[in-house]
Formats: C-alpha cells, structure tokens, sequence
C-alpha cells in the first residue's frame, strides 16, 4: 500500500488540531474550578513587597499598572466549603490558601491537614508594577516573573526560574533548574544568579554599566556584546572555596553566593529526612489498617487459660515480626553534592567602563550573556 508523503503531513496536522482542541477544552474546565482572592497594599502610595513561600508549586507573577493584588490558583480560598456535584462536601481540611497583607507587605498563606498534597498548585498572581517579590519554593515548581520593576529575590529548589521584562534588580538561586533574565532597561542594582545544575541566559540592553563575573564548571561562557563594549578576561581559578581566592572588591559578593548554595543543599537534606517520616507514618498507618482487615468478621479469640500463658514454652516464644508494608510515596530524589568551586572557568570583566556589579554562576550549565536593542 503506497501512502505519500503529503497524506501523512495532512494527517498530522489533523491530529496536532485534535490535540489542541482538546488542550484548550481542558484548560477552560481547569479555569472554572481556579479561585479568585483580591487584596491592596495598605499604603498604594508606596511599593509593596510580595512574600511567597510555598512547598511545590508553580508560580507566575505579573506586574500591572493597577493597585490590586490579585491571586488566583487551583487551590480553594481558605473558608470556603464547597459542596461537590454529587452533594458531597469534604470534613477534613483541605488545603488552602489566604492572602495576608501588614504593613505593605502581601504573603500568600498555605493551609492544611497536609500541604504536600498540594503538589503542583498553581499561583497567578498580578502586583502593581513596582511590587518587590520575595519567592520561595521549597522542593519544586517554575517560577515566572513579567513586567516588574521592583527588586526580585527568587530561591528555588527544582524547576525553572524565567524573569521577563524586569528593571530592577533580580538575585536568582536554584538547584536544578535552567534561568533566563530579560532585563527591560538598565539593571539600577548588582544582580546575582546561580544555577548549580542549569543554563543560565541573561539579556541586557546594550548602554549598561557593569562590572562582570562569569564562573562555569562544566559548561561554556558565550556573548554578543562587542570586543570593544565587553573587556574581559580569563581569570585564573585557584582554592578550594569561593569562585577566586584574590578578586578582593566582589570577595564577600562570592562567599555570600557559596553560603547560599551550601544553604540550599542543607534544605535538601531536611526535606529529604521529613519525606521519609512521612513514609514511615503513612507505612504505619497502612500495617494498622491492614491488621483491622485481617481481624474484621473474625470471632474473638477467648482468654487463654493463666495456666498455660504461663508456660516457659509460651513465654519464649517469639512474636513474628510484621511484613513491612509498601508505600506508595517516591524515594527523595539523591541532591547533588555541594562543590567546592575548585576548578572551572572564570572570566571577569566591564561593560561599558563598568558599574553595578554582576555575577553569573552555574556548576553544570552554559553561561550566556545577551545584548538586546
């Protein structure tokens, strides 16, 4: 049977077409069930600050010329029971989440019998444009930011960091996770992004001032600026700790990089260590449930006789030991080890005569800097 080569392309368009319908019907369904909470900064005249902290969740932030904040995620306001279609409304607290503002700073509030059960969450949030953001993820999720121009701290864990059309400031931490910064104008403060594992990208415009630190271990540092806008340099790398055992103006900027990630490592390893009692707690909740199965309908066993209960034979008699009960929980994904920042390369250097500081730093991704128009 010949088939031709235009059959099979029409075919395939057919089916990316299905596929989005599809895609879009879904995403309208997930939209209806997403909840709406607005709130202000009690002093508008004023930049607010945006607090989140969250346990896995993706999150995406939006500056907008208004001055309400608003937050709307796939989780349930905190307060509200809703009752299911089929008349069902749940007893036990689910989780939730509030949006809290004092003192001109909004933190969005997670609650619940369990907040790992929110597992990949969504936040869409939108903050009048000077908001600054402090962001936090503490296992997992995509962080998004567009169109502020306040100072942006980011820590996250696993996922991807995007920052687009920004003006301020952006100090950027992630473990695994790729980054890319687009800054709108001139950075007016120092910048600071480190990947452990991850690309990082960064696009400035073409008149900014900065002094430059550029650090890879396992990946290649590329740029398009000019030779004549860019003086760089390789930098020789040497030590044990920190990017540089001699670069003295940005020393402290780099021992303050390398507490973080050592920070962020030992965070790792707390989680990791709850994960597993929350195994163990769910593993000994499933040998409970499992022991009144096996007991259920059966006829009660009668005292035994004190006579024979006191037997040496009976006495000494080992109890079998329980089977251990599978869970359905993943084992922590292994962390990375911390490195020391031996090896590698470095390159330092200026932008247009130099200005704010700027460091870029990744254990196993490509370094990128970008001039944009």
């Amino acid at each position: 049977m010949k088939i031709h080569l235009r059959s099979l392309l029409r075919l395939g368009a057919a089916c990316a077409a299905l596929a989005f319908a599809a895609t879009a019907l879904h995403a309208d369904e997930d939209a209806a069930e997403q909840n709406t909470v607005r709130s202000k900064f009690s002093d508008p005249s004023k930049p607010g600050t945006l607090k989140v902290s969250l346990p896995w969740a993706e999150v995406h932030v939006t500056g907008t010329d208004g001055n309400d904040i608003v937050v709307t995620s796939t989780l349930e306001q905190k307060g509200k029971k809703d009752v299911a279609k089929d008349g069902f409304r749940r007893l036990d607290e689910d989780v939730s989440f509030e949006v809290i503002e004092k003192g001109n700073v909004a933190t969005i509030v997670m609650s619940g019998d369990n907040l790992w059960a929110a597992h990949g969450a969504e936040f869409h949030v939108q903050v009048p444009r000077n908001t600054s953001l402090i962001l936090r993820t503490e296992a997992g999720g995509d962080v998004n930011v567009e169109n502020i121009d306040g100072d942006i701290d980011i820590n996250s864990m696993n996922g991807e960091v995007s920052l687009t059309d920004i003006g301020s400031s952006a100090v950027v931490n992630t473990m695994n996770g790729e980054v890319t910064a687009n800054f709108r104008k001139v950075p007016a403060k120092p910048v600071s992004i480190t990947s452990m594992n991850g690309e990082i990208d960064l696009r400035l415009p073409a008149d900014t001032k900065a002094n430059l630190r550029m650090r890879t271990h396992n990946g290649t540092i590329r740029t398009n600026f000019p030779e004549g806008v860019l003086q760089a340099k390789t930098e020789k790398v040497s030590g044990s700790r920190g990017f540089t055992t001699g670069y003295g103006p940005n020393r402290d900027q780099i021992r303050e990089i390398t507490r973080q990630a050592e920070r962020m490592a030992r965070d790792a390893e707390r989680m990791a260590r709850e994960h597993v009692k929350l195994a163990r707690v769910h593993a000994d909740a499933a040998r409970d449930d499992k022991d009144d199965e096996d007991n259920d309908g059966e006829t009660p066993t009668p005292p035994a006789d004190p006579a024979v209960a006191a037997a040496p034979d009976a006495a000494s008699t080992p109890a079998p030991a329980a089977k251990p009960v599978a869970t359905t929980l993943p084992a922590p994904a292994p962390m990375p080890p911390v490195p020391g920042w031996s090896g590698g390369k470095s390159i330092v250097g200026t932008l247009n005569g130099g200005g704010i500081d700027i460091q870029l730093s990744s254990m196993n991704g490509t370094i990128t800097l970008r001039q944009t128009k």
